[in-house]
């Protein structure tokens, strides 16, 4: 069992760092620098990073009134939190990208 929650922990952060190259390509890149690149590039945030306050609110309400959350949890739930919300964003950009 320890080895397969490896796995996914290694296959996690390589999904990550997939995003992050592929969200920095897109916005560093020619392509971002046009209208349908602005376009694309606001509606990735438009509905990704609302998630943050969401999640964060969700976090705090499930440790202050259901359940008591040690500082190691929290500070894991964060993580994953902001590192799930860098995967939309770059999966967001990655499909507009294909449909506009």
């Amino acid at each position: 069992m320890d080895m397969v929650a490896a796995v996914l922990k290694v296959g996690y952060v390589l999904v990550f760092f997939i995003a992050v190259f592929l969200s920095l390509k897109f916005e560093f890149g020619s392509e971002s620098k046009d209208e349908r690149g602005k376009t694309i590039s606001n509606m990735s945030y438009r509905y990704a990073f609302p998630l943050l306050p969401l999640g964060w609110l969700a976090l705090e309400l499930y440790g202050r009134y259901i359940n008591a959350i040690s500082y190691e949890t929290y500070k894991t739930a964060i993580w994953f939190l902001l590192t799930f919300i860098i995967i939309i964003q770059a999966g967001i950009v990655t499909g507009a990208r294909k449909k506009y």
